[in-house]
């Protein structure tokens, strides 16, 4: 087992996807933390270990990230199953003195309900395993890893969404790496993420970060931008489905309203900037 690795488990479903994912993560890693839905951070035997203070995503993660004693960390969450080699290919990608991240292939699942292919499709569907390039500008926010503390010193001063600033930062701290062995399947159904209010949400928390310092002018283009995003979105998914999720009306039908909700997200975002509740609604 890799013993400079600690792997974290935010769950977002609890039961018996969450059981499965830590089963198999705690198979390849000796070291595993489990943020519960609650925000408390057990231990993979229910022990408990610390709280988040609050319960969105990022602030999960970054408690978590903090109780980590070991120099690499990878973050998942419990939608997804580990392929066989997953914590080795982590290890490999670090052997690499300059390499800060790592990210590696999501493969939807074949029983997946149409919500829920559409929405692994609209934000994993980049990344998978026909990707061949060894650097990476993003990763899949299911499944990446760091060192502890880069990630730390990047998240500093921000909401501590990974995927936003924080990978900017560690871009120019070293080399993103992808990492092809690094494989995980997107499994169980996420109907909440697929909700369209989650989608709204999480679209006007992205535009609303990406434009915090923009003036009236970037405002505008971000604005206008997002009025084009249902469609271009909407290919540029299409171009990783496989052809059984092209032909099919619903899961095509699904995606489309995912990224026009996502889309009508940014538009806010862009002009009204963050809700009251900020990033507290990415969960």
């Amino acid at each position: 087992m890799t013993e400079q690795l600690t792997a974290i488990v935010v769950s977002l479903l609890g039961g018996e996807a969450l059981d499965s994912c830590v089963r198999e993560i705690a198979a390849q890693v000796s070291k595993v933390l489990v943020v519960q839905r609650d925000g408390s951070i057990t231990g993979p035997d229910g022990a408990p270990l610390g709280q988040s203070g609050s319960l969105d995503i990022p602030s999960k993660r970054r408690r978590a990230v903090e109780l980590v004693s070991t120099s690499l960390v990878a973050l998942v969450e419990d939608t997804i199953v580990p392929a066989d080699g997953w914590a080795k290919a982590i290890e490999v990608a670090f052997q690499s003195d300059e390499t800060v991240a790592c990210g590696g292939p999501v493969r939807i699942g074949n029983r997946l309900p149409a919500s829920s292919r559409a929405l692994a499709l609209s934000e994993y569907g980049a990344f998978n395993d026909r990707r061949g390039d060894a650097e990476a500008h993003a990763l899949p926010g299911c499944n990446f890893a760091f060192r502890q503390t880069d990630l730390l010193e990047a998240m500093l001063g921000t909401e501590g969404l990974v995927d936003q600033v924080v990978l900017r930062r560690l871009e120019k701290r070293g080399r993103i790496a992808w990492a092809p062995q690094m494989a995980v399947t997107f499994t169980h159904a996420n109907p909440e993420g697929a909700r369209l209010r989650t989608r709204f949400d999480h679209g006007r928390i992205y535009a609303s970060l990406e434009t915090e310092r923009a003036g009236v002018p970037g405002r505008a283009a971000a604005a206008a931008k997002a009025l084009l995003l249902p469609p271009v979105l909407t290919l540029r998914s299409l171009r990783h489905a496989k052809l059984a999720d092209r032909l099919s009306l619903t899961t095509l039908g699904c995606l489309a309203l995912q990224h026009t909700a996502w889309a009508t997200g940014e538009l806010a975002g862009a002009i009204l900037g963050p809700s009251t509740k900020g990033v507290g609604q990415w969960r």
